[in-house]
This record gives C-alpha cells, structure tokens and sequence, in this order.
C-alpha cells in the first residue's frame, strides 16, 4: 500500500519518523542535563567549618609568670593591679576538661590560642568600669588600673556575633 503524502515530498512515514526523532532527542537532551546538573549554576556545599573546643581558659602574666585558670564554675587565682599601672596578659584556652578533683594548672602543652583563628574575637568586659578597662585582641589585651578595689570580668570567645564559649567571671583587684 502506498501512503499518499501528507506534505509536499513528504509522506506519513516520514513525519512520524522526524516526530520520533524529535521526541528522543528531547528526552536524550534531558538526560544529558541531568546528569550534568541542570546547566545552571549550583553553588559548592560551604567548606566545613572545624569546631573550636574549649574546656577551659588560662590566663597568664607574661611579666610575672604568674597564671590564673578557670576549672568547671571558678577560677584559680586573681589578678591585682596597681591604681594608675596596668598588667599584659595573654589568654590561652584548653581543650581537654579535668575532672572535678583535679585542681591542679593544665600543662603548657595542651594551651592553644586564637591566633589562626581569624573569625573569632575574644571581648572582655568588665563589670565595673569605675576600677579598671582593658584594652585587646584576641590573644589577650591589657588591664588599667583606674580606681582601688575589687571587680569581675567575663571573657568570652565569639565566632562572628555568636558565643562560642564563656567563661566564669573572673575577679581582680586594683590596689
């Protein structure tokens, strides 16, 4: 049987053919994007952001030698200045927690600080501004000595405009 044609030069035959062919090029098309990801921009998942891991804080008097340390709620030790001075200190942190019987100063080897740590501060405030200020970075800062008597200061370490970590007020004296 012949199939008269439907266009000019063009038979039923063949436009079914073209149809055919059109349809799988589509559907071959769609696949092809597909596993390419649609052909549109597709952002990278963000680089995986290592937690910091802080038990502790230490806080030393690089002048001295003398060290304070935070254990659980409290702290071990105070800094004094005198009215009028002012004291550097540094600030470390550690990672591993003690338990709670043991008070004694964690080792040196286990101290860390914020120095490759770019996106994090470490703002300290003082509770009565009256008696003293401090002045730092993130690696530790300085304390004045404004007015005698006895204050607390937090310490307390932000990634951005987020707490990390805080710790407990640390007390101090202006002599």
């Amino acid at each position: 049987m012949h199939t008269p044609p439907l266009i000019e030069g063009h038979t039923m035959n063949d436009v079914r053919a073209q149809s055919l062919i059109g349809r799988v090029m589509a559907a071959a098309s769609l696949i092809v994007l597909g596993a390419c990801g649609g052909g549109g921009d597709v952002a990278a998942p963000p680089p995986e952001v290592q937690r910091l891991t802080i038990a502790s804080v230490v806080v030393e008097e690089p002048a001295t030698g003398t060290v304070y340390f935070s254990h659980d709620d409290h702290w071990h030790g105070f800094p004094t200045v005198r009215t009028g001075n002012s004291s550097r200190y540094l600030v470390h942190f550690v990672k591993q927690g003690r338990s709670p019987d043991d008070h004694d100063m964690p080792p040196r080897n286990e101290w860390f600080t914020l120095a490759t740590r770019g996106d994090h501060s470490l703002p300290v405030v003082i509770e009565d501004p009256s008696r003293a200020r401090w002045l730092g970075d993130r690696l530790g800062g300085t304390l004045f000595g404004d007015a005698s008597g006895a204050s607390r200061m937090s310490l307390r370490v932000f990634r951005g405009s987020t707490t990390v970590w805080e710790a407990p007020p640390l007390n101090f004296i202006v002599r």
